[in-house]
């Protein structure tokens, strides 16, 4: 039975929220997750790069969710709810795997956002406090520190991308071929 078309419109204006409307609740999220990710990191990095895709993402999500709206019955039952981003969430084993394989790089996530927390509620505000009441002219000293984050982000993409493209020097080329366990 096809959902109201009226209804479809309205849900399809906001990213993943037409798909959800559908039924097809891991599309939508995905979605939905990828748009506000775009807007999070653009705000919060001010690198309005990432708020140009979020038109990509809104189009895409839109006419995503008019086209499962319109497809035949008999594609619709062939059609799968998958996560658009890791589908292998669907079992919670893989995403436990997924979670251990990827714990240090959670955990440098927490610290670096434990970091911005102290940084931005307990040391931007003093410093704003004291360059206002010294009377200076300080205002290059104030943008420094309120870019911090953005320039320690920045960083960190390029040293990201310096390893990528150098590669990892523990010896790529050694593969070891797997030939089972071995029986006592």
């Amino acid at each position: 039975m096809k959902k109201s078309a009226f209804w479809t419109f309205i849900f399809s204006c906001w990213p993943g929220a037409g798909q959800m409307y559908l039924g097809y609740t891991k599309r939508g999220v995905s979605l939905m997750t990828g748009f506000l990710l775009l807007i999070g990191m653009s705000n919060f990095l001010n690198l309005w790069i990432f708020a140009t895709f979020t038109p990509v993402v809104w189009f895409y999500a839109f006419f995503d969710a008019w086209s499962i709206r319109n497809m035949d019955p008999a594609k619709l039952e062939q059609f799968t709810d998958d996560f658009l981003f890791f589908p292998q969430f669907d079992q919670r084993s893989s995403a436990e795997q997924f979670a251990k394989r990827h714990r240090r790089a959670f955990g440098v996530l927490l610290i670096l956002l434990g970091f911005y927390v102290l940084y931005n509620n307990l040391i931007l505000p003093p410093l704003a406090a004291l360059i206002n009441t010294m009377g200076m002219n300080l205002s290059w000293l104030w943008r420094l520190a309120n870019g911090l984050p953005t320039l320690v982000v920045a960083a960190l993409i390029i040293l990201l991308g310096l390893r990528l493209v150098r590669g990892d020097r523990r010896g790529d080329d050694e593969i070891v071929e797997f030939k089972g366990e071995e029986e006592e």
